[in-house]
């Protein structure tokens, strides 16, 4: 089957369209959407349940005030997608309540918490190398998945690390399944074990993780219900699993394909928490969060109706030639990188301050333990690229060999 054209994508975006496992062809949709209008329309909106399907936000300066006007564009979702959802979660609530439940989250989250956890990311990222790394082969992928599932499972979640592939598992399905079927039974299975290991917990002994916090924490002066505690350590589990394992993924890959630049962030160690920056913008893990119109607004040229939903389009945003010089570009050392890989205003990323930690640890562990790998010649790294979260699945790489660690 012939592929459909740029301009015939950007009439009528769909994300899980088989087309966009080409990286470069989905930004090339997304340049044409943004020369037509700040806003494109959608029949087929990812992870939206809106009747008639949703505008689309693809500009960054619109894109970034949609983010900071939560007045209008509310994280509440429509009646169709509320019952989607079980309870309340700190990613669909407006101010005031969403402020106190992220005060409640913030202090795990806080960057002195977050480096003290240097040494044990380290030790965990090394301990995934050292699978492969006297053989002078094997795949990175298992090193940008599993790490940021462990180091949240073990030192912040307080579950079982034996949990980590099925959660991914689980969640990849939900995402990714090929049929509403397939997704609503994956949310279902991730939701139930959620479910158990939480409820577990109601009769043990308190512990200083995000699952004790979340059963301890009071709002308005009330516990939060059962089911909001499950939804919203469901929530921290997806987030904790796919963005930052996918933008990992991209970066390693990139480096594979481009040695020279591998080789640069070798000799200039300084350069990596910049670099990683970089491949937040560049690699575009989220390429579209729900918004729901509150009350009329007009906005680039468009005007919106209360109750109509509005996908706000990082991965578009942060390819805007009008903010980014050279924006298809992966530029290391870029100065100028206000890009909104962790959102903007009070939905900003609640892990933000994790995720930089675990990429720039899991980056400089690769590059220091294996300095010279680059793709397997005799295997294909595998892409996945119709999803709202995009990255490598499979990184297959070579190496000279090296050493086990002291992990």
């Amino acid at each position: 089957m012939s592929r459909k054209t740029a301009e015939e994508h950007a009439d009528n975006w769909d994300l899980r369209d088989q087309d966009f496992n080409d990286n470069d062809f989905l930004y090339a949709v997304y340049d044409v959407m943004r020369q037509k209008s700040a806003f494109a329309h959608t029949e087929h909106p990812f992870l939206s349940a809106t009747p008639g399907g949703a505008w689309v936000a693809v500009r960054y300066a619109e894109c970034y005030r949609i983010l900071q006007d939560w007045e209008h564009f509310s994280s509440n979702p429509t009646p169709e997608g509320a019952e989607q959802l079980a309870g309340d979660l700190v990613i669909t609530l407006d101010p005031p309540r969403q402020q106190k439940f992220r005060k409640v989250l913030n202090p795990y989250f806080s960057p002195a918490r977050m480096r003290s956890l240097q040494p044990q990311i380290r030790a965990e990222t090394d301990r995934l190398i050292d699978d492969f790394v006297q053989a002078g082969r094997g795949d990175l992928a298992q090193v940008a998945w599993r790490q940021p599932g462990i180091v949240f499972f073990k030192y912040l979640l307080g579950m079982p690390t034996d949990d980590v592939p099925l959660c991914i598992e689980l969640t990849d399905t939900a995402l990714n399944g090929e049929t509403e079927e397939a997704r609503m039974g994956a949310w279902g299975g991730l939701y139930q074990h959620i479910h158990d290991a939480v409820t577990a917990r109601t009769s043990g002994s308190a512990r200083d993780d995000m699952i004790d916090v979340l059963l301890t924490a009071e709002i308005d002066g009330e516990r939060l219900p059962l089911a909001d505690v499950v939804s919203n350590a469901m929530l921290l589990v997806q987030a904790g699993l796919e963005t930052t394992a996918n933008a990992m993924s991209f970066a390693f890959h990139y480096l594979a394909c481009h040695p020279a630049e591998r080789d640069r962030l070798i000799d200039e160690p300084d350069l990596v928490p910049r670099a990683v920056e970089e491949f937040i913008r560049f690699a575009g893990s989220i390429h579209g969060i729900p918004r729901t119109v509150a009350g009329e607004v007009e906005l680039g040229g468009q005007v919106f109706c209360p109750g109509e939903s509005v996908l706000v389009n990082y991965a578009a945003a942060n390819r805007d030639p009008d903010v980014f010089a050279d924006a298809d570009r992966c530029v290391l050392d870029r100065r100028e990188n206000r890009h909104l890989g962790f959102g903007a205003g009070v939905h900003r990323c609640l892990g933000s301050n994790l995720a930089r930690l675990e990429f720039q640890i899991g980056l400089k562990q690769v590059l220091a333990r294996m300095p010279d790998y680059t793709l397997a010649p005799d295997a294909e790294a595998v892409f996945h690229g119709s999803s709202v979260t995009r990255g490598f699945r499979s990184i297959p790489v070579v190496f000279n060999p090296g050493q086990r660690s002291a992990a």
